[in-house]
């Protein structure tokens, strides 16, 4: 491996591809060690091929297992490109292709290739494995992972998939996180919005609907759209669910001229071979004594 201590000024612009270490779970907090773009901490750039200027194509790119380094976060790729346009020195766009991983202290994304785009300070990652595994929970797409800078949130589109530590299960076409400073001054999730054929499976109750809104401080999440919550055989379907996962207690509502209904089941005896319903603990999704149920 060739390493290079001192990056020309360009390079340091491959730092903007580690902006993805943001961390996408309701509960993690982001690190301020993260990479930034080319503030101030020095970034080392290293690879087995060496690093290329090519004036024509105006690129600068490192090849061969090339790695950057700042701080304790690091970017990993087969290839590293950075673009420069009529602005002179100014890079436009970045590449990370085969085998991208970018790793923070807190949590480390996976995929095939990465492209930051500076006009539109957008943050792409695509792939066929793509994922993003920390200690609360692991998430995966199929399509993209998508982090917007000048809005602080994380995309994840197509088929994703959300397993959190404790079992929970979330499922959605596609699942936006927004991040904001807290009062120390750590980054950290304030709103979760799944949307499209959600699913959320506490391993004890299912609930289905076509958007939720997380708030992971309350840890209340609202359901709309098409909404069923299913307790053992029993199903309640309505316009609208307000679920506090703190509490156990979930509020199911009716749209404006609709009714809110229910299957209950009868309880069957011990003796026939059938489960008793569990009980609405803590982490359950039990209904409360004020939901309107027809």
């Amino acid at each position: 491996m060739m390493p290079f201590r001192r990056v020309p000024f360009h390079l340091a612009a491959l730092a903007a591809l580690l902006t993805l270490a943001a961390p996408l779970g309701a509960h993690a907090q982001e690190q301020s060690s993260g990479f930034d773009f080319g503030g101030g901490q020095p970034i080392e750039i290293s690879a087995d091929n060496g690093i290329e200027w090519n004036r024509e194509a105006q690129t600068y790119t490192a090849s061969g297992n090339a790695v950057a380094v700042q701080g304790t976060s690091e970017l990993h790729a087969d290839k590293l490109i950075a673009t420069y346009g009529g602005g002179g020195n100014q890079i436009d766009h970045v590449t990370a292709e085969g085998t991208v991983r970018i790793i923070s202290p807190s949590q480390t994304a996976y995929g095939d290739r990465a492209e930051y785009d500076q006009v539109k300070r957008l943050l792409v990652m695509t792939g066929s494995g793509l994922k993003i595994v920390n200690a609360d929970e692991t998430v995966t797409a199929r399509d993209s992972l998508e982090y917007w800078q000048d809005q602080d949130a994380l995309v994840a589109k197509g088929d994703v998939v959300i397993l959190k530590s404790d079992g929970t299960k979330i499922d959605g076409d596609q699942v936006t996180s927004y991040f904001r400073k807290n009062a120390e001054g750590k980054r950290e999730v304030f709103q979760v919005k799944a949307e499209g054929n959600v699913k959320i499976d506490t391993g004890k109750e299912i609930a289905t609907c076509q958007r939720a809104v997380y708030d992971p401080a309350t840890r209340i999440a609202v359901l709309t759209g098409n909404v069923v919550l299913t307790q053992n055989k029993n199903v309640f379907r309505g316009a609208r669910a307000e679920i506090d996962m703190a509490k156990g207690i979930s509020r199911l509502l009716p749209g404006e001229g609709q009714r809110v209904r229910t299957t209950i089941q009868p309880k069957q005896n011990s003796n026939q071979g059938s489960e008793a319903p569990a009980s609405s603990g803590n982490d359950t999704l039990a209904l409360d004594s004020t939901a309107s149920v027809q």
